[in-house]
């Protein structure tokens, strides 16, 4: 694969990332000022289920169809299948056992919505089979454009709802089209259908890696999703609304500046599976291209939260405010975090990998267990988790550095100065936080204020990966 290739599918994937997310940071900031923080909280309960339930289902397969270097129709046809049968084994468990939910967590209203959205993990698993298939052949343009007709189609949806009042009604709609539309323009793109063949052996082969990835995805499904349900039954939905909302902001932000690289390194890392001096020289560009990206934007994000709450949702939202300062600073260490993921499984070490998420998650876990026993408020929670995500970086650098001998020390001397930048910038954008004037001037100055001080730290310090981007975008102009 040349490098023209791959800075093409970078380029559309980052496009992708920030149109949609940013589409539907849009609309999720006009569902935040028209609808109340329980229903946001009954929503993100029903949430952990899908996602389990999707876990479950997809198997890891998905990335087994990526990462496997011969893949032909009839693997494809054997997943399908496989995913079929359990979607209706899952979506028939969920749909009787809905009831103990919603009177576990006295709210009867989540009984139906969650009745209703158990049925979009149809969808979901034929997506995620034409998605590895589009990733594979690296078609990211067509998926930047399935992505906007869904984000576009579910969000004029759920405006219309939410002004028609339609309470969780609106949140269930949202989700399910979008599920629903990405998978029809998906189809459309691939025009792929499942044949009347299946493979035992194929399907071993696959499960050999997928399983792995399925016990890694349980794992970290069942650590995010344990910190909602704990909040919402310790104490409840409309704190953990409040709690969902001050995460979702950076949560969103970080993922789309990180998965633009990491969706587009992944095929890559993997075609380059066998040359351990070319995954150690990958690995370290995507890191410190995602910390130089990721991390100045969380900090700085962390430093306006007050102004970009009090504007943007109002002040029903206030208590949101700081759970996203706590929450912007673990969501941070993403940056570090998901370049040593993506090269474990590009390397189809998925036994690594599940080992790497059981010792991960157990840490967090115990952390999570302690904060529960130890404080009784709800803020507590936040901080275990930013505690936790960078105790986290740390541990998923140590197999990068035993199998390609990038490990924790070289990896964190990398992103140093990248670090230091992000923290002198976010003093910064606080400090004219600070000053008395119209909130949306005030946050139009801080956003200034940081981009600026940024990109004057990061000629100052010589931030290798900043340069490296400034040296790329000259070479284009001359070409």
């Amino acid at each position: 694969m040349n490098k023209g290739t791959i800075i093409k599918s970078l380029i559309f994937k980052t496009v992708e990332r920030f149109s949609v997310k940013g589409l539907g940071f849009v609309i999720s900031i006009l569902l935040a000022r028209m609808l109340s923080p329980e229903v946001f909280g009954q929503i993100a309960l029903i949430t952990v289920v899908i996602n389990l339930s999707q876990s479950i289902i997809e198997g890891g397969l998905g990335t087994a169809l990526v990462q496997n270097k011969d893949v032909d129709d009839r693997d494809y046809s054997t997943v399908f299948y496989i995913c079929m049968v359990l979607s209706v084994v899952i979506a028939a468990l969920v749909f009787a056992g809905a009831p103990l939910l919603a009177n576990y967590y006295k709210s009867p209203e989540m009984l139906l919505p969650l009745r209703v959205y158990i049925f979009s993990v149809f969808f979901s698993s034929y997506d995620s089979i034409l998605m590895a298939r589009m990733q594979r052949e690296m078609r990211f343009k067509q998926i930047m454009y399935c992505s906007l007709t869904a984000t576009c189609v579910s969000g004029a949806l759920a405006v219309a709802l939410a002004f028609a009042g339609a309470g969780i009604w609106t949140l269930v709609v949202y989700y399910f089209s979008h599920t629903l539309v990405n998978c029809i323009a998906m189809f459309a793109a691939v025009r792929w259908f499942p044949r009347l063949t299946f493979s035992v052996a194929r399907a071993k082969v696959l499960y050999g890696f997928g399983w792995k990835m399925l016990a890694s995805s349980l794992l970290c499904s069942l650590y995010y999703d344990l910190r909602s349900l704990i909040i919402g039954k310790q104490f409840s939905t409309e704190a953990l609304g409040y709690y969902d909302r001050g995460n979702q902001i950076p949560f969103v932000i970080s993922s789309a500046l990180d998965s633009s690289v990491q969706s587009v390194m992944f095929p890559v890392l993997a075609k380059a599976q066998d040359d351990k001096g070319v995954l150690r020289g990958i690995l370290h560009r995507s890191l410190s291209l995602s910390a130089l990206i990721v991390i100045p934007a969380m900090v700085g994000l962390s430093a306006v939260a007050d102004t970009f709450i009090r504007l943007l949702l109002t002040e029903k939202w206030l208590p949101s405010v700081v759970f996203m300062e706590v929450l912007c600073i673990g969501h941070a260490a993403s940056a570090l975090t998901a370049p040593n993921l993506v090269a474990i499984k590009a390397m189809g070490r998925s036994d690594v990998y599940m080992k790497l998420e059981f010792v991960r998650r157990v840490l967090m876990l115990l952390i999570l267990a302690i904060t529960v026993f130890a404080f009784d408020f709800v803020i507590a929670m936040a901080y275990s988790f930013a505690l936790s995500a960078w105790i986290d970086a740390i541990v998923c650098a140590i197999p990068s550095g035993l199998l390609l001998g990038y490990g924790v020390r070289e990896q964190f001397k990398a992103v140093a100065k990248t670090i230091l930048a992000s923290v002198l910038m976010g003093m910064a954008v606080w400090a004219v936080g600070l000053l008395a004037m119209p909130l949306l001037l005030k946050l139009v100055i801080q956003i200034a204020t940081g981009v600026i001080v940024y990109i004057i730290l990061c000629r100052l310090m010589k931030i290798e990966s900043f340069l490296y981007i400034l040296d790329h975008m000259k070479q284009m102009k001359k070409g």
